[in-house]
């Protein structure tokens, strides 16, 4: 016993350990009782007063990095600062073994002298470690304003007082876990049905545009749409002729607090480079030949809505760098004017290209292409979600039936698993076009494999350049009619292109604007 105790007011300890151990049983049922952390110590530390005085007690908990620790709680006789965090004084306790530690120089002392504890006017500490599964996890603190105030005497019933402290800390740590996970559940479920609200909804309005899937990699997509659709971030949907580009840009719409707004569609591929600016910033009277009156732009007609550019790496270099003032000034001028007109649109972008490589080549701004990849999303291919194929034929095959006249009877066991096999190039708009086609020839029947256009495709390093002489096959078209006959060599020119539009484009003959002129009277596109 330390001689200072009795002249600095302290009195000696009680020898009856029985005394000792039932107020250490009513703390322990103290913490069986409080689940507030901040109550159970200041309880505690009324309870311990009597076998161990102090003026301070504290617990700390040492944060993921090992390099800070953190003060849960302080209680005592005085009011102290409570849940800070500070960097680790002794960093060597974290890798060496220690069973307790006593300081009677906190105010002069290089490693405390400036913490909370020395400010508060402690002299004295006496430390214990808390341990879970082996590995020092924290340790619990009493503070006098006394020198000398503690001894080794006082580790037993201190440590005794640490192990019903460290069981309550992880208590506490389980019931922060569960609280936290239970938050996230619920935040997951919220989305969840947030995605499912959005999906009925567009399912009513859109048409074939619906949001058809069950898979695990198109649920992630939607709920990375649900989650930035709530904010002003330009997307970049990147991904596959035919993943669904345009579907999750009016998912991510609709979702938006622009909802009220339009929705408008451009397809940066489908025009020259001077029609897409007169399209996409309007004009003046005057500004070239054929501009008898002003013209409102895409950008215009959007007022707060969403502007979406598809195959947006296809806008020429000019359209931009005009366009990149749009999403820096969020301004723009009409062509043939001098107005200035603000631009309150949120701009969602798409293309099937390597933007980065395009960048490289110097075929795309670098600074448009930082502009437009704010949020990323990439969309899987249909290969990628083949658990899919089955509900997106019911769908289709539905949709389709209505507009033909006669729906097919059904799709053979045979046709499915073909279906499941192919390795879907086209993704999802060439499984529509193939089972429209295949409709067709079934006439209210069974849809077989014979009805199925599977071509096999080569691999994309080597794929060929086409020529109209290697479009038509031995097979006879549907109808003998000039229209039926173009339909047929479109559908064949995408499938040996691999539907990509520029190269079938080629192989026709025509450029990308008559063959998306053309693609919109059979509607295939």
């Amino acid at each position: 016993m330390n001689p200072d105790r009795a002249t600095s007011g302290r009195p000696k300890r009680n020898q009856d350990v029985s005394t000792d151990l039932m107020v250490l049983d009513g703390l322990l049922n103290t913490l069986t009782e409080v689940l507030d952390m901040r109550e159970v110590f200041d309880r505690v530390s009324q309870l311990v007063q009597s076998v161990l005085p102090h003026d301070m007690l504290g617990v700390l908990e040492v944060c993921e990095a090992r390099d800070r620790i953190r003060v849960y709680v302080s209680a005592g006789t005085i009011e102290a600062p409570r849940d800070y965090e500070t960097q680790n004084p002794f960093p060597e306790l974290m890798t060496h073994p220690w069973d307790f530690l006593i300081l009677n120089d906190i105010p002069t002392n290089p490693a405390v002298s400036n913490s909370p504890a020395a400010k508060l006017g402690m002299v004295s500490v006496l430390s214990l470690p808390i341990r879970f599964g082996g590995q020092l996890q924290g340790a619990v603190n009493f503070f006098s304003r006394k020198e000398g105030w503690f001894t080794e005497e006082d580790v037993p019933i201190a440590r005794r007082i640490a192990n019903h402290l460290a069981l309550a800390l992880s208590h506490y740590r389980l019931a922060e876990e569960a609280r936290k996970l239970h938050i996230v559940e619920e935040r997951a479920e919220q989305l969840n049905a947030q995605v499912r609200k959005l999906t009925d909804e567009l399912d009513s309005r859109s048409g074939y545009r619906r949001i058809i899937g069950e898979s695990r990699p198109w649920k992630e997509v939607l709920e990375q749409a649900a989650k930035v659709a709530a904010t002003e971030a330009t997307v970049l949907l990147l991904g596959e002729s035919g993943t669904g580009k345009e579907v999750v840009a009016r998912f991510l719409h609709r979702a938006s607090a622009r909802r009220n707004g339009l929705f408008v569609a451009l397809n940066c591929a489908a025009l020259p480079e001077n029609l897409l600016e007169s399209e996409l910033f309007g004009y003046e009277r005057g500004a070239f030949t054929a501009a008898m009156q002003a013209k409102p732009g895409l950008i215009e007609q959007a007022g707060e809505g969403v502007l979406f550019l598809d195959e947006v790496g296809e806008m020429a270099l000019p359209a931009q760098a005009k366009f990149l003032r749009v999403l820096q000034e969020r301004e723009f001028q009409r062509l043939g004017g001098t107005r200035t007109l603000k631009a309150n649109i949120r701009v969602i972008a798409a293309t099937n290209r390597d933007l980065r490589k395009a960048v490289e080549q110097r075929q795309f701004r670098e600074d448009l292409f930082f502009r437009l990849n704010i949020f990323e999303m990439r969309l899987p291919p249909l290969r990628n979600r083949r658990d899919d194929i089955p509900l997106l034929c019911d769908v289709f095959i539905a949709e389709i039936g209505r507009s033909i006249g006669r729906p097919p009877a059904g799709i053979s066991r045979e046709a499915q698993q073909r279906l499941a096999e192919y390795s879907w190039p086209g993704n999802v708009r060439e499984l529509r076009n193939i089972l429209e086609r295949a409709s067709i020839l079934a006439d209210g029947g069974l849809i077989v494999a014979e009805h199925l256009a599977l071509a096999p495709v080569p691999g994309a390093a080597n794929l060929p350049t086409l020529r109209c002489s290697e479009i038509s096959d031995d097979s006879p078209p549907v109808t003998s009619d000039l229209k039926s006959i173009e339909r047929e060599m479109i559908v064949k020119a995408l499938a040996k292109a691999r539907y990509s539009k520029s190269e079938a484009a080629k192989a026709l003959g025509l450029t990308r604007a008559q063959l998306y002129t053309r693609l919109k009277r059979p509607q295939l596109d």
